[in-house]
């Protein structure tokens, strides 16, 4: 509401007697408000690694949405791109602030409860932790060759640059996440 009112404004004060001139600054607007929508909920990413194999494969194509990674709620089982060291990873949240972790046998559980999604290979570690109130825990679900909070540590939410929304190539995997 708030933006339209905004728009509006905007659209009356550049307005000209000039119809080409009304029509680039409409046309330029649209590009504007895309570009702005394309980069908060659209950005497209090529994966490189298999950190995250078979859910998502060196190669695979994402969309994602650096809005909802900043501002958006979430959860246990969410792929996220995350910053550390400089690095961008496409990994796992595990677990969210507050939660109960617990990684044994190979085996995933979160407040008590095994977690919904597959992690494929061994991992002889073993972790029993409650997050801080500003602390996710990652995990690549290829537990073999994935470097995840299993060796850095949990994270911050200002590490995670954007939630990963859909895998749109190869074209017979699309998935949304």
């Amino acid at each position: 509401m708030f933006d339209s009112i905004i728009l509006v404004i905007f659209l009356k004060i550049f307005r000209t007697k000039n119809t080409k001139i009304n029509f680039w600054l409409d046309v330029s607007l649209l590009i504007a408000v895309l570009a702005v929508v394309l980069y908060a909920f659209f950005w497209p990413i090529r994966v490189t690694g298999n950190s995250m194999s078979p859910s998502v494969n060196h190669g695979d194509h994402l969309a994602l949405s650096r809005f909802l990674g900043r501002f958006g709620r979430l959860s246990s089982g969410d792929v996220v791109l995350v910053r550390i060291d400089g690095n961008s990873a496409v990994k796992r949240l595990a677990a969210a602030p507050g939660d109960h972790i617990r990684l044994e046998s190979g085996m995933l559980y979160v407040n008590g409860t095994a977690a919904l999604w597959a992690l494929h290979g061994n991992c002889n570690k073993f972790i029993d932790k409650i997050l801080g109130v500003d602390e996710f825990f990652l995990l690549g679900d290829n537990l073999e060759i994935s470097t995840d909070s299993r060796h850095f540590g949990p994270i911050s939410q200002r590490q995670i640059v954007a939630k990963i929304l859909i895998r749109y190539f190869p074209l017979t995997d699309i998935n949304f996440y």
